[in-house]
C-alpha cells in the first residue's frame, strides 16, 4: 500500500509539473529593433562612430594598464595595494584610488 501511495504520489508530481511547464509561455515574441536611436536620427554629431568608441575604450585600457603599473611600483603595504586595484577595477573614480594617485602625481610636480 505503501508503494502505491508513493507511487501515485510520484506520478501526481509529474502531472502536476508538466502541467505548470505548459501553462507558461513558450512562445518566443519577435523583438523589434530600431535601426537608430533618437540621438543618432536628430544629433547626428554628438554620436560617436565605432572606430572612435574603439579607439577611447583603448586609450582608456592602456591608461588602467599604466595605473596598474604604477600601484605596482608604490612602497605601500600588499593589503593596500590590493585594495587599490581592486578600486581600479571594479570603480576606477573611488575616493582612495583619486586621493593616492593625485599624491603621487603631487609628489612628482615637487620633485621637478
Amino acid at each position: 500500500m505503501k508503494k502505491l501511495a508513493n507511487c501515485a504520489f510520484g506520478l501526481f508530481t509529474l502531472f502536476l509539473g508538466l502541467h505548470t511547464l505548459t501553462a507558461q509561455n513558450t512562445g518566443k515574441e519577435e523583438l523589434k529593433v530600431t535601426k537608430r536611436t533618437y540621438m543618432e536620427r536628430f544629433e547626428p554629431r554628438l554620436i560617436k562612430s565605432v572606430e572612435e568608441r574603439l579607439a577611447l575604450k583603448q586609450m582608456r585600457i592602456a591608461e588602467m594598464h599604466q595605473k596598474m603599473l604604477l600601484l605596482d611600483s608604490l612602497d605601500i603595504s600588499e593589503r593596500k595595494r590590493r585594495a587599490l586595484q581592486n578600486d581600479l577595477n571594479e570603480n576606477p573614480f573611488s575616493h582612495r584610488l583619486s586621493k593616492t594617485l593625485a599624491k603621487i602625481e603631487y609628489l612628482d610636480e615637487t620633485e621637478d
